[in-house]
């Protein structure tokens, strides 16, 4: 953001010639809309943040339960409005045009250093948050044990564990630091619905991990930061990963996913592996600008990483002169773009081949808890924020809660029901 706002105290000043070259800057509107864009998401991450405090602490709050209900409704109606119209296009009309140097640094230095504070406050909040919040109430098992059994049982069983491979390659996101908490809650909800299918690719040797899923663990050397060089690292040995095991479908999904792999699989078997496939969900209103290797700007969708996607093995084979061998990382690099954008640009663009838009994939972006019970059991990939009724102590992503709603014949949530019926 204090980037954002420098820049643009320059560029309204006309003495500056080098931003006027075409090969520097394309045009004000792109690199405006792009601080736009930027605002408006921060802004609704925050709306969001705010909705899921009140919503993880609300037996807690000193409100009665009609005022906390109506400022959710109440931030629901603002993070809607923020992600379905561009109210910070305007955002260029905040920076003034400038007459002389003092004026322009000292216009720069005002803007920088208060959007530098609304970013640094925003990060004492999600880093503070979790560890002041008021802690969770116990919730006793008896009172869900005797819950409507409709609620529990939204549709029809599918086979809890499949030990058999199929032509699906699932592949997760993660890191080390995550291994105990995120992959841990994973290995013990929708990893049991198809373990043969899915692997972890990670930054660190773990075997205690690699013997829990079957040797299903990829140790790489990327960097264990949350950088775009360290996921796109992670990226090009997932699909890497991919070619070597000669399957038809490659599906990327983040550590923060809960994936119905039956779902899933149903989904992908009214594609032919053997036409050029992009599944997933775009996670922005508006293409992609970004210039090419001839510097002429170019447009394209992508499908978000957060919510998770899939390649034809026809079109894996396409991209593979492209991105494979470790080549996907100097892309990265040579485009300065994250991993889920560089794939995009590589299949949209490079290869002309459309994102085909998949509404059951969701990511963390998206108001979840918009989902009712029935809705839940509809869609392929969800993530945290989900709204279920908890009955594990233990379970922040609510992922435990989640799989015993979808299935509630897993062996998890059977051990769960015959300690209710004990105690």
């Amino acid at each position: 953001l204090p980037v954002c706002a420098f820049l643009l105290n320059f560029w309204n000043n006309n003495n500056i010639q080098f931003l006027e070259n075409k090969n520097v800057v394309h045009s004000r509107e792109q690199f405006t809309l792009f601080c736009s864009l930027l605002v408006r998401s921060t802004l609704a991450k925050t709306v969001l943040l705010v909705y899921n405090l009140f919503n993880l602490h609300q037996h807690f709050l000193p409100f009665q339960n009609f005022s906390i209900e109506l400022l959710k409704s109440v931030l629901t109606l603002l993070h809607l409005s923020l992600c379905s119209y561009p109210v910070w296009a305007v955002m260029a009309e905040w920076v003034p045009p400038v007459q002389n140097d003092r004026s322009r640094k000292s216009s720069a230095l005002v803007l920088s250093c208060s959007l530098f504070g609304f970013g640094s406050l925003l990060m004492a909040v999600c880093l503070l948050g979790p560890v002041v919040g008021v802690p969770r109430p116990h919730h006793h098992h008896h009172h869900h044990h005797h819950q409507n059994q409709e609620d529990r049982r939204p549709i029809p069983h599918h086979p809890v564990r499949d030990q058999k491979t199929s032509d699906v390659f699932i592949t997760v996101k993660t890191s080390a630091r995550f291994h105990q908490s995120r992959i841990a809650s994973i290995l013990d909800t929708w990893f049991q619905l198809a373990p043969g299918d899915i692997f972890f690719i990670t930054d660190q040797d773990d075997k205690h991990l690699s013997r829990r899923t079957g040797e299903h663990v990829i140790a790489t050397q990327c960097r264990t930061s949350h950088s775009l060089l360290g996921l796109c690292c992670k990226m090009g040995v997932e699909f890497d990963s991919y070619i070597r095991s000669k399957r038809n479908w490659f599906c990327h999904f983040d550590d923060d996913n809960y994936v119905n792999v039956p779902l899933l699989k149903k989904l992908l078997s009214k594609y032919n592996p053997d036409k050029d496939w992009y599944l997933g969900k775009p996670s922005t209103k508006m293409p992609v600008h970004h210039p090419d290797d001839k510097n002429e700007p170019r447009k394209f969708w992508f499908a978000t990483g957060g919510a998770g996607f899939c390649l034809s093995r026809s079109l894996a084979k396409k991209l593979a002169p492209l991105a494979a061998d470790g080549q996907f990382v100097q892309v990265c690099r040579r485009l300065s773009l994250p991993d889920d954008v560089s794939m995009g640009f590589l299949i949209g663009h490079t290869l002309a081949t459309n994102l085909t838009i998949v509404k059951q994939f969701h990511s963390h972006l998206e108001p979840l808890y918009t989902l009712d019970h029935r809705q839940l059991a509809e869609q392929v990939s969800l993530s945290r924020g989900v709204n279920v009724p908890s009955i594990f102590d233990n379970d922040p992503s609510h992922f435990k809660s989640l799989h015993c709603l979808l299935y509630p014949e897993a062996s998890l949530c059977l051990k769960t029901t015959q300690s209710n019926d004990t105690s």
